[in-house]
């Protein structure tokens, strides 16, 4: 299936071209256990609504996919649908296998490198052997470990649709991989314009928070898409902030909503101190803490950028929002739209009043433009009412080049978000 982006593109300075899908409520969990008749390169994903349909596909309650989906699902407000990926990924003993030694004795299990042709191939013994030169029909070759985002990616466009994703490393595997495969998953959800990965990360916090650490890499990356939390016991935990996340989109179509102190029940709250709360919070991680005894609540809800989920997600609705309704006229309309302003008016009011909605929701409102100026339409410092300015520049100004090619004018959008409350300072003057 085609994409829309080469009639209307939605260019958003946070990221770039928008996705198909309008799923703003599932969340993917994106795994490497095989699953016998239901995963394989041609058949990336299916789709469960609960951890039934899951059992009575093969998927065992030890796996990791299994943890994560009852984590997902097991929060209030619940999520109700969940994509399950496969990515290809050999065990971590495969990886780190050594060259085939004619000298060794090799049992049924164990994994060799073994090099034809000036090619290098990883194998596992099918019959177990005692030393002697290579013998191809003791070994069976494994295939090469795929990329999960590109496995995800695959998925997609097989007519997977999720806008969040959970990512299960396979076991064994190396802190700057995992970090490489989160970066490049957030970075392909940025060339789509939609969507986050959440991760969980168990260990020393100052590993976290280093530089080579997923926290502080992740942030020096710049993965605004990517969404981390510092877990007690369970990296799985990260998947029930994802379900959270999802489940509060999903009961909250017409209400704006922050990620930050909401209660994820599947999760265990961090025992660690205020300074190391903050320390993590100052690379864009995320903690999920007991403030009292009765309650527990993830702080803050951030991607690596520091950009809240809430915010990341609204902008990406309102891009698809815009998309498909410029989209609409374009391909509704009986009559032809000439290339004049009064096609443009045409589609700056379709945008404003889908805008107009969002202000309404409180996710924009009116502010003091901060940006850089745009002549003859904003200055900073220009005040943008209800949070939003729409303009165009007149068809005197376009190129032929561009009314040969019957381009519309391009429309420039301004948004002002109102962020959410994460904390208070009152004091008290006491007269004695």
């Amino acid at each position: 299936m085609l994409n829309i982006d080469p009639i209307v593109r939605v260019d958003v300075r946070v990221g770039t071209t928008m996705a198909a899908s309008g799923v703003f409520d599932r969340g993917a969990i994106l795994g490497s256990t095989p699953v016998v008749g239901h995963f394989d390169s041609d058949n990336r994903f299916v789709e469960y609504t609960s951890l039934a349909e899951m059992v009575a596909d093969g998927f065992l309650t030890t796996s990791e996919e299994y943890k994560a989906a009852a984590k997902y699902f097991g929060v209030s407000p619940a999520p109700n649908r969940l994509v399950m990926v496969y990515y290809y990924a050999n065990p971590w003993q495969a990886d780190q296998a050594g060259p085939y030694n004619e000298e060794s004795t090799y049992n049924v299990g164990d994994y060799c490198k073994h090099t034809d042709d000036n090619v290098t191939k990883t194998y596992v013994c099918n019959t177990a052997s005692t030393t002697g030169t290579w013998d191809d029909s003791k070994w069976d070759e494994l295939p090469e470990n795929e990329s999960p985002a590109s496995a995800l990616m695959d998925a997609i466009d097989q007519g997977a649709e999720f806008y969040a994703v959970y990512y299960i490393p396979k076991d064994g595997e190396a802190s700057a991989k995992i970090m490489q495969y989160i970066a490049n998953i957030a970075s392909n959800l940025d060339g789509l314009n939609k969507g986050v990965v959440f991760y969980g990360f168990v260990g020393e916090v100052a590993t976290a928070i280093s530089a080579e650490g997923l926290f502080g890499g992740l942030m020096e990356a710049g993965a605004k898409r990517a969404i981390g939390l510092y877990c007690t016991e369970e990296i799985s935990d990260a998947a029930g902030l994802m379900g959270e996340a999802m489940g509060l989109s999903r009961s909250n179509p017409d209400t704006a909503f922050a990620l930050c102190f909401k209660t994820v029940g599947t999760a265990t709250a961090n025992d660690i101190t205020q300074a190391q709360v903050e320390a993590i919070k100052a690379v864009n991680g995320n903690v999920y803490v007991q403030r009292t005894k009765t309650r527990a609540f993830v702080e803050t809800g951030s991607g690596a950028t520091g950009m809240r989920f809430d915010e990341i997600l609204f902008v990406d609705r309102m891009s698809y929002e815009i998309q498909q309704a410029v989209y609409d006229v374009i391909a509704n309309s009986t009559a032809k739209l000439p290339q004049k302003d009064s096609t443009s008016a045409i589609f700056l009011n379709t945008i404003s009043t889908i805008l107009e909605k969002y202000y309404d929701m409180q996710v924009l409102d009116t502010a003091v433009w901060r940006g850089a100026a745009i002549d003859g339409f904003v200055e900073p410092g220009d005040y943008v009412e209800h949070g939003h300015a729409e303009y165009a520049e007149s068809y005197d100004n376009q190129s032929e080049q561009d009314r040969l090619m019957h381009k519309a004018m391009p429309i420039t959008v301004l948004l002002c978000l109102t962020g959410s409350v994460e904390s208070i300072v009152i004091t008290v003057d006491v007269q004695t």
